[in-house]
């Protein structure tokens, strides 16, 4: 079970980090001040903060949805074993969402993103183009936008998890039967 669990730690870890390091480019001071300008009309913040809130909430339960996945796929264990693997798992949930809490609660968090946010922006639009943003955003379209997207998100994110969620457990099996035939 612990060859799960650290299998199913890794792949997470892994899939929160880049591909590669990159050296950022240097971005026009005028284009990160526009793009400030509209992450406070977009309360990109607080979008962030909601975001994050929800992959929390989310986290423990697809975490033991993956592993339960992995120990009822797992053709190397018998009955018995998957039922003692079983409550282990549900009894690793409390654990994991106290993690998931410190990692989602961390001050910083947010502010890094926000921080890593910015160029991205400056560097996607024009100066002009986040001026044009910023008035859409201000207008009673964009605050309709603005106040519907949340909910858009988290509809959008649940079926996500509904479509993966299935994919990623029979990969993961898949892997655990790979790596326990050799």
């Amino acid at each position: 079970m612990k060859k799960h669990l650290a299998a199913v730690a890794s792949a997470f870890a892994f899939s929160l980090v880049p591909m590669f390091a990159y050296a950022a480019p240097v971005v026009d001071p005028a284009a990160i001040e526009a793009s400030r300008q509209l992450m406070e009309v977009m309360k990109y913040r607080e979008l962030v903060i909601m975001s994050l809130q929800q992959a929390e909430k989310q986290l423990p339960a697809q975490m033991k949805s993956v592993m339960t996945g992995m120990v009822e796929n797992d053709t190397t264990m018998s009955a018995e074993q998957k039922k003692a693997a079983l409550a282990k798992v549900d009894a690793s949930t409390p654990a994991i969402a106290k993690q998931a809490h410190a990692l989602y609660a961390d001050p910083s968090l947010v502010d890094d993103i926000v921080s890593e946010t910015l160029p991205l922006y400056a560097r996607t639009y024009t100066v002009d183009e986040l001026k044009q943003m910023v008035v859409l955003y201000r207008s009673p379209l964009g605050q309709k936008m603005l106040a519907t997207m949340p909910q858009l998100m988290a509809e959008c994110a649940e079926i996500s998890n509904r479509v993966m969620m299935p994919r990623i457990q029979k990969t993961m099996s898949q892997l655990v039967l790979t790596l326990s035939s050799n």
